[in-house]
């Protein structure tokens, strides 16, 4: 179950940036009275700025935290049809260049997590701090229990309907959330169809996943490392995380508990304070 109430927050600052490539970027930043480097939060494969709710709210009392929509959903243009994690990644550092941000921290979750890991490996000088959540080194790490819940989740983005992503924001809940937890769930897909993103960008995002492979470069992170998952994960279970964080020298490996794949909206409190215990403890 969670450990936060309503998904809401209000941003200090919103906007959009243009890309190289024509494309756009919308943005957020909150806690934008804070000094030192900024965090800046890299969305799942669904939902866009709005579902970091409660968790963007705790960061945001010690830090400036800087969000966006990824290329697809809400405010962005769509991503180019061929584009991967490494390719998305770039978007990042243009969104930190427009904003004048020389140096941040990095948190990702799942396939924001592929994205923040190349981040790291490929502009090794923007990143202070890394923080990679519910993710492994590859985007094919799914458990047996994972297949199976990911051939329930592309059922359910098939079904004929206009919000195929918010479905799946709450299928991406632990299974223990969907049973006691309707409130919640159906919150998430509220706010998950208000920045929509349709199946041609999910499939193009699904197709950057199972791309994904960063095993033979993860030996060139330079940041500071921690790699989150939750005791519940039923799409990846605890090995991939394991992994990841062998990976990379120096990584420290933490468990969040009764927390599934989406830590930030199931035990949104309790992984923002591991994350705050993280970032700040140099500072």
């Amino acid at each position: 179950m969670t450990d936060e109430a309503p998904i809401a927050s209000a941003a200090d600052r919103t906007g959009t940036i243009p890309l190289p490539d024509g494309g756009r970027l919308a943005y957020e930043v909150h806690g934008a009275r804070h000094d030192g480097p900024a965090v800046l939060l890299l969305r799942p494969i669904v939902g866009g700025v709005a579902l970091w709710g409660p968790f963007v709210d705790a960061l945001a009392a010690r830090l400036r935290v800087i969000t966006y929509d990824p290329r697809g959903t809400g405010g962005s243009s769509d991503a180019p049809a061929s584009a991967t994690t490494r390719d998305l990644a770039r978007d990042a550092v243009a969104l930190l260049d427009a904003l004048d941000e020389p140096v941040a921290h990095v948190f990702g979750l799942s396939f924001g997590a592929m994205v923040a890991t190349w981040l790291a490996i490929d502009a090794p000088n923007r990143v202070a701090r890394l923080c990679l959540a519910s993710a492994g080194p590859t985007g094919l790490a799914l458990s047996a229990e994972g297949v199976r819940r990911g051939v329930e989740m592309a059922a359910t983005a098939l079904v004929p309907g206009d919000a195929p992503a918010a479905r799946l924001a709450g299928e991406v809940l632990s299974r223990d959330v969907r049973e006691h937890d309707p409130a919640l769930v159906a919150e998430v897909e509220a706010v998950a169809a208000e920045a929509p993103t349709d199946r041609l960008e999910l499939l193009k995002r699904t197709l950057a996943a199972a791309r994904h492979d960063a095993r033979d470069e993860l030996h060139r992170i330079a940041a500071p490392t921690l790699v989150l998952t939750g005791d519940h994960d039923e799409l990846f279970g605890p090995e991939p995380s394991a992994e990841l964080a062998a990976g990379i020298a120096g990584a420290r490996r933490e468990v969040i508990p009764d927390a599934g794949h989406d830590l930030s909206l199931e035990q949104p409190a309790a992984t923002a304070a591991r994350v705050l215990d993280f970032l700040l403890a140099a500072t």
